[in-house]
């Protein structure tokens, strides 16, 4: 249960990463290398970014409540196991292809931003296990 609590940890600090991303958004996009996709991608409608930014913060906190649910420390959400395994099956995604990213083009960012899924896959991973829920009731 410790590493589901870390793990919520890490989904709140990442919303809160975003969510102070907001005042520098140009810079944050420029440092990941997708300034000018992001720019492209809204069509000069740059207050889509902040929504789509603000998304992803609320999505993370969601992610993370999901992990208090699975450990009994917040009252059960539903489908806690379908979205425990939803978030492994894509954080084992992201840093597969982060890591693939990383042999093509290493940049130390990249690296670390490739390393942190896989650590909250660590973390998510006993939430997976169908007699974790069980013991719960």
């Amino acid at each position: 249960m410790k590493k589901l609590r870390f793990g919520a940890a890490l989904h709140f600090l990442i919303a809160i990463g975003h969510v102070c991303s907001l005042f520098a958004l140009d810079k944050a996009f420029e440092a990941y290398g997708i300034k000018d996709f992001m720019h492209q991608m809204v069509s000069g409608h740059t207050w889509m970014l902040y929504a789509l930014t603000i998304g992803l913060a609320f999505a993370f906190c969601v992610a993370g409540l999901y992990a208090l649910s699975a450990t009994g420390d917040i009252r059960r959400l539903p489908l806690t196991r379908m979205a425990v395994i939803t978030i492994v099956v894509l954080y084992s995604l992201r840093a597969l292809v982060g890591g693939i990213s990383c042999i093509n083009d290493f940049t130390w960012l990249r690296c670390f931003s490739s390393l942190i899924p896989a650590v909250i896959v660590w973390c998510y991973w006993p939430g997976v296990k169908g007699n974790f829920y069980t013991n719960l009731r």
